[in-house]
Order: C-alpha cells, then sequence, then structure tokens
C-alpha cells in the first residue's frame, strides 16, 4: 500500500499547558512523518510566547484560536486546512495526557483515507486505555500481549437497562463486550473525545461551531450534530490510544482537567461544560438523556436508531474496513 503522509494532521488545542505539550506531547506521539499543528486556546500572554518559541524550534505551525473552546480551535484549523492544506483529508486531535500506543497509528489510519474506507464518517474513534481505576487492567493486558476493550466510546442513548449516558468499559460491562462484533469496527453515538478523527470534508458540510463548549462535552456536540444528518461516528477497536491522566498532576493540573486551575490562572480550560446551552441545543438533559429526550423530534434520524438499539445484541451495526 502506497503511504501518502499529506491525508491526515495531527493537532491539540494547548492552553496554558506548553511545558506538557513540550515534555510530553512531543514524547509520546511517533507522527510518523505526518503534520503537527497547535491550536491556542487564549492562553496567557507569557504561555503564547512560550507556546511560540517551543513550536518553532519543532517546526510546528502554531494557530491562535478564532473565539474559545476546543470546538472553535478546530474550527480555526479546518479553516486553516481549507485554504492552506486541500490535500489534508482528516484530523487528529489529542489530549495533552493521550497518545497512540498501536505501531504505525497515523499510517494506518493513512492508509484507510487512501482506500475511501472513510468517506461516510463524521468522526471516528478508538480503543482508549485508562490511567484510572476501571481500565488500569485492561492497560496491563495490553502490554502482556492481550487485546482488551477500554473506553472504545460513550453509548448515550442506546437503550441499556432504560437509562444512557454510561461508560462501555470492561468492569462495569463485561458480558456485553463478549459479543465478538464489539472487537470489529463499529458505529456508537460519539467516540471517547480523548482522542478521535474529524472527517475535514464532513465538517465543512455539516458543523456550525460553537464556543459554548469550552471543553468537556465539545465532542458530543459534533458528534450528535452529525448524526442529526445521519453521517455516522465510527470506532476503530484496533487503534489503541492510552489516556495518562497521572501525567498532568505533574504541571499543577488536576486529575479532573476540566474544572481545575493552574496558580495564576483563575481556570484552565474553564466550565466543566455548559449543560444549559446544551439541553437548550439539543432538548434532553446530557446526563439523564433518555429521561428527557424526544423521539419525536429526531424521527428519521440516527438518534431514532440509538434510541431503540439494545446494545445486549451487539453493535447498531459493524463495518469492514
Amino acid at each position: 500500500m502506497s503511504f501518502n503522509n499529506k491525508n491526515l494532521i495531527v493537532y491539540v488545542s494547548s492552553r496554558n499547558n506548553y511545558e506538557m505539550l513540550e515534555k510530553e506531547v512531543f514524547k509520546n506521539i511517533n507522527l510518523e512523518g505526518f503534520e503537527f499543528i497547535n491550536i491556542d486556546d487564549c492562553s496567557d500572554k507569557s504561555e503564547v510566547d512560550k507556546g511560540r518559541s517551543i513550536c518553532k524550534k519543532r517546526n510546528v505551525i502554531f494557530l491562535e484560536n478564532k473565539s474559545r473552546g476546543v470546538q472553535m480551535a478546530t474550527q480555526t484549523l479546518v479553516d486553516f486546512i481549507n485554504k492552506n492544506r486541500p490535500e489534508c483529508k482528516w484530523i487528529i486531535c489529542f489530549q495533552h495526557d493521550n497518545y497512540p500506543i498501536t505501531k504505525n497509528f497515523f499510517r494506518s489510519i493513512s492508509g484507510y483515507i487512501e482506500k475511501n474506507s472513510l468517506n461516510k464518517f463524521g468522526i471516528i474513534g478508538f480503543n482508549n486505555l485508562d490511567y484510572g481505576s476501571y481500565t488500569l487492567l485492561s492497560y496491563y493486558k495490553y502490554i502482556l500481549g492481550f487485546k482488551p476493550l477500554g473506553m472504545i466510546g460513550m453509548l448515550h442513548l442506546t437503550k441499556f437497562k432504560n437509562k444512557g449516558g454510561m461508560w462501555l468499559c470492561p468492569r462495569k460491562q463485561s458480558k456485553i463486550l463478549k459479543n465478538p462484533n464489539w472487537r470489529k469496527p463499529f458505529i456508537i453515538e460519539f467516540p471517547m473525545w480523548a482522542s478521535v478523527g474529524i472527517s475535514v470534508d464532513k465538517w465543512n458540510q455539516h458543523i456550525t461551531a460553537t464556543d459554548n463548549y469550552h471543553f468537556h462535552i465539545w465532542l458530543p456536540d459534533i458528534a450528535m450534530q452529525f448524526n442529526e444528518r445521519n453521517q455516522p461516528c465510527l470506532i476503530i477497536p484496533d487503534l489503541y490510544c492510552f489516556n495518562d491522566q497521572s501525567l498532568k498532576q505533574k504541571y499543577g493540573i488536576s486529575w479532573n482537567s476540566a474544572t481545575s486551575s493552574k496558580k495564576g490562572n483563575t481556570f484552565h480550560f474553564g466550565k466543566y461544560s455548559n449543560f444549559d446551552y446544551w439541553k437548550k441545543r439539543w432538548g434532553w438533559d446530557f446526563d439523564n438523556p433518555r429521561v428527557y429526550f424526544d423521539i419525536n423530534k429526531y424521527k428519521g434520524t440516527m438518534f431514532e436508531d440509538f434510541y431503540n438499539h439494545d446494545i445486549t445484541t451487539g453493535p447498531l451495526k459493524n463495518y469492514n474496513l
């Protein structure tokens, strides 16, 4: 298979955490020859200067967010790509404490892009192993040569004991995950947001970005926009990432980084979320989706498919890439 290193770009959105970018992100992410871009999300001036210097030393493009929040940072990158990188078809976003651990991670995705295997999807997600209580065992299994399933996505509207908003992880859902169909690429409402791929073309067609989300639910809102327009989000379980939240604590960022602050900075990423805006935008409660969700509002969309699907029978649909 030929390898084209221009069809995807890797990026992070940085906010007052450039020491972490320099000492962790560049160390942990093997770019395999792909371009890396940093988008600054309204950092303090001293941090902006530091970020520019770090990126300049590594020949990394430094862009400043046109507004605020990861969603708008992604729009800033897409606008740059539309003007300057027309060959780029997908962008891969990582949080600073998340990085790929599958060999040839980016080249594998690039191969799928070359074969047009991802054309119908708005978002691709990965098999995220977490340095935390419920998936730490999965990470050790991975090191030992097993292929565990950990945090492979979020199932929000999906029918499961009449509730949504659940993590799909081995400790809580071991019975469900024994179904081999979860080990094949499958569609989901939205993937775990620590690492994600987004189609540039689909973004241009379907997404209206907002600065109402600073960090936490920026990606679920994007996925919901795709779902509303029947553009599926896909999980590729064979591509693994590791979410090492312990890295943040080395740099004065708490484990729950969405709500934390650093010294001299009143807020780091910003508000944990904007649930009021979410409820106004979508008409249902993010934490209790099936309690408030009005299926009549979304007839004929993927919302309806997920709402009526019982995950104990397996994924809604598998794909052969």
